[in-house]
């Protein structure tokens, strides 16, 4: 019996395809409330300064909605700031003085409210400022995701000193998959992704390694749609692919980047990380992906 219920939490876990749920990555009560502590902060009017909270903290903006000047139709840019809510970390270094670079996450998660593991050293020396949208997980239409994590960046370069040539989308699993995605739709804004245990391309590519072409849904996975106008601005974009030997979607990843980014001359990297699971990427592995984005053109 125990063998038996054993395999019926793996079998779930799996098919949901989400970090907190699969067994490898389960972690005891007191771990949890060790957790680190995030307040909530006001929302900010349109006559507020700049901000200079640091530290890690969840928030509203406030204000009137904000929208890039391109829109792209997969992209939802009808938002309230004064109900929407944040997680943002802001290292204690920051200062404004010098341009930061931006990294915005969505997770498969609907509550993202703590960095990833191993990420806040790695942000705070390459100066990095990070947000993630909350209510923006697998759950929520991609739509809404993509919208969220636009207006996440357009925000944080309101109330912050960002480097406008250092906003990267990131993600895990769905969220991953957003990422992408935002490559593609809002290359405006987002200069290079940071992909975690999830990819799709805008046509089918050669089966060679994986071993299911469906998601946690039943639907096809590893694609979506593209028009030529947003497939030329992605070409401007450095994707970077991150998956690992134990990672589910392993088959998926290697797949769309070998027959999609890398046979379509896009740029882009794969990071295959021996005996990583469906997971966040380490803080050296995050390391690369930034050496990589970042490289001299």
């Amino acid at each position: 019996m125990k063998k038996t219920a054993f395999a019926i939490i793996i079998t779930l876990a799996l098919a949901c395809g989400c970090r907190k749920q699969e067994p490898a990555k389960q972690e005891p009560a007191q771990q949890q409330a060790a957790q680190p502590k995030v307040e909530q902060q006001a929302a900010v009017t349109p006559e507020s300064p700049k901000w200079d909270r640091k530290g890690d903290f969840v928030t509203a903006f406030g204000g009137t909605a904000l929208a890039p000047a391109r829109r792209d139709p997969h992209v939802s840019y009808a938002f309230d700031p004064n109900a929407e809510r944040f997680f943002v970390h802001v290292p204690e270094e920051y200062s404004g003085e010098t341009a930061y670079g931006l990294i915005v996450f969505t997770d498969a998660d609907s509550d993202s409210r703590q960095l990833p593991e191993g990420w806040q050293t790695v942000l705070d020396q390459r100066k990095f400022l990070y947000i993630a949208p909350q209510g923006a997980g697998n759950d929520q239409h991609s739509n809404r995701r993509l919208g969220l994590a636009v207006l996440g960046a357009l925000e944080m370069m309101k109330h912050y000193r960002i480097d406008p040539n250092r906003v990267y989308a990131a993600g895990f699993s769905g969220g991953a998959r957003m990422a992408g995605l935002l490559g593609f739709y809002q290359t405006d804004v987002f200069h290079g992704t940071i992909q975690n245990c999830g990819a799709d391309f805008y046509k089918p590519v050669p089966v060679q390694s994986a071993t299911s072409s469906a998601d946690t849904a039943g639907n096809p996975y590893g694609l979506f749609d593209a028009t030529a106008d947003e497939i030329a601005g992605a070409r401007g974009v450095r994707f970077a692919l991150i998956t690992g030997s134990r990672d589910f979607r392993h088959g998926n990843i290697l797949d769309i980047f070998n027959g999609g980014f890398a046979a379509e001359g896009f740029k882009a990297k794969l990071f295959d990380v021996p005996g990583m699971q469906h997971d966040t990427a380490d803080g050296p592995t995050l390391s690369a992906a930034l050496d990589f984005i970042e490289q001299s053109q």
